[in-house]
């Protein structure tokens, strides 16, 4: 009864400590939704942009320009989607399936990680993208039709980098973030508080544990 007992309040013990644990596996999963989401439609942007017809072809540097500004845009964008894609499909099921609570904090810590550098190159990618927007306009249009969409453009652009750098200030944490993992102990094979070390999840239950029950 003691190690019936003992077993479920140590087996409590975790499933409330991954309770908070798969708080941040879904927030995470949710921003890789929006990035992925977010990139693929600038992508398809940027793979229209470079099927347009080209037909003034006298500057040489504006056009290189253009087309670099919009492979890069093209690349760093499919880049976030695939990225994404994968830690959305393979995240859930490493943190699901692994040997004991240790797989969800390498998962989250992936996830982290992966979120970080998704992060730098979504914001690449848009910036190139902005860049080849203004590019075309030149190439396509004349030079006081550039000036006027090229303005508008400059001040979409810097109102939107100042509303996003409010809005992060306004919700990132100024001081360390909080995270859901329990610090401690933690009991990685239960069978060791029944008096059976070998005791694991694709083994089954055996003679020793059956005899402690």
């Amino acid at each position: 009864m003691i190690q019936a007992t003992k077993a479920a309040v140590v087996t409590e013990f975790h499933l409330d400590s991954l309770s908070a644990r798969s708080m941040e596996l879904d927030y995470f999963l949710m921003v890789f939704d929006k990035l992925s989401s977010t990139a693929s439609l600038l992508a398809g942007f940027a793979s229209s942009a470079l099927m347009v017809g080209i037909p003034r072809r006298d500057n040489p540097f504006l056009v290189s320009a253009f087309l670099v500004s919009t492979g890069c845009a093209l690349g760093c964008n499919l880049l976030v989607v695939i990225v994404a894609t994968m830690c959305t499909m393979w995240g859930p099921g490493m943190a699901l399936r692994g040997e004991d609570a240790t797989a969800v904090d390498y998962t989250i810590f992936v996830l982290e990680q992966a979120q970080t550098r998704c992060l730098k190159f979504f914001i690449f990618g848009l910036m190139c993208y902005f860049l080849s927007s203004i590019l075309v306009v030149w190439l396509l249009f004349d030079f006081i039709g550039s000036v006027i969409v090229s303005g508008i453009l400059g001040v979409l652009i810097l109102w939107t980098w100042c509303r996003s750098v409010q809005i992060y200030r306004a919700l990132l944490p100024q001081k360390d973030i909080v995270s859901g993992r329990v610090k401690g102990n933690l009991v990685k094979n239960v069978g060791e508080l029944m008096g059976d070390a070998t005791l694991q999840a694709e083994g089954g239950v055996s003679a020793s544990f059956a005899t402690h029950i």
